[in-house]
């Protein structure tokens, strides 16, 4: 099962029809210490979701919702994934802000932050001089 510091990983190939994931399992899932969600498909209640503070990366967003209870078996659980022609294996690492979702391979992801801290003070650097004239700063 899912615990503290986890990101769920749910191939549903690409259905956007459906809600695959809502508010209920959201709840659930943030008071088990599961830290977000990537669905390769939809999410319903998304609203509810944003309330609680819980990342959601999804699709689509609907309120068709799957009839009856998705059963997840225990082998399916670990074991590597697609989600939007990506492969996700257990331990990667996954980053999400509003703008998408990136897989890191957990084999590289010291090397990929060396990189992203390098690129962020450069683009910080080159901000700097406009959100000083607008009065701005960012976090």
């Amino acid at each position: 099962t899912a615990g503290p510091g986890t990101i769920i990983a749910i191939n549903a190939d690409g259905c956007i029809n459906v809600g695959f994931w809502g508010s209920m399992v959201a709840l659930a899932a943030k008071a088990k210490g599961v830290e977000g969600v990537i669905i390769d498909g939809g999410c319903r209640d998304t609203w509810e979701i944003q309330y609680i503070k819980f990342p959601v990366f999804c699709r689509s967003r609907g309120r068709t919702e799957v009839v009856g209870r998705l059963e997840i078996k225990p082998e399916n659980i670990n074991i590597p994934i697609s989600i939007g022609g990506v492969t996700v294996n257990p331990g990667d690492i996954i980053i999400g802000d509003d703008d998408g979702v990136v897989v890191v391979p957990r084999r590289v992801a010291p090397q990929v932050l060396e990189r992203a801290e390098r690129q962020m003070a450069l683009d910080r650097a080159s901000q700097k001089p406009y959100l000083d004239m607008f009065g701005l700063s960012l976090p």
